[in-house]
């Protein structure tokens, strides 16, 4: 099992602070800070699905502007122990990623397009 491992702070310790904050690119809700992301393998992954589209993750251990929507499975799943739903934007609702969840029902975490993210507000 891959481990989770905090680059800094975690989602108690945040303050209403704006300078690390990110957005969706689509609409620009707040949906994680930057002081949330997590390694899993490495900082950014790049994984293909099997249609052949391919994408580069960021994982964030909270995502509070993303809800996990749908059955987790661990059909074609990128982390090893882990089953998948998908991520939405709260605000729009467009795809922004994965949510995460070990299979034994402990760790849970996000795996977020990075493309879809955006450091400035619309």
């Amino acid at each position: 099992m891959l481990q989770i491992t905090p680059e800094t702070e975690t989602p108690a310790d945040a303050e209403e602070k704006t300078d690390d904050a990110l957005y969706c690119a689509g609409c620009g809700h707040l949906v994680t800070r930057g002081r949330w992301k997590i390694l899993m393998g490495g900082a950014e992954r790049v994984f293909t699905n099997p249609a052949g589209h391919t994408f580069i993750l960021v994982c964030f251990s909270d995502a509070p502007g993303a809800s996990a929507e749908g059955d987790p499975t661990g059909d074609h799943t990128w982390f090893a122990g882990y089953l998948w739903c998908f991520a939405l934007c709260r605000g729009c609702g467009r795809h922004l990623g994965w949510h995460y969840q070990s299979d034994g029902g402990g760790d849970k975490f996000f795996g977020l397009i990075k493309d879809r993210l955006s450091s400035q507000p619309m």
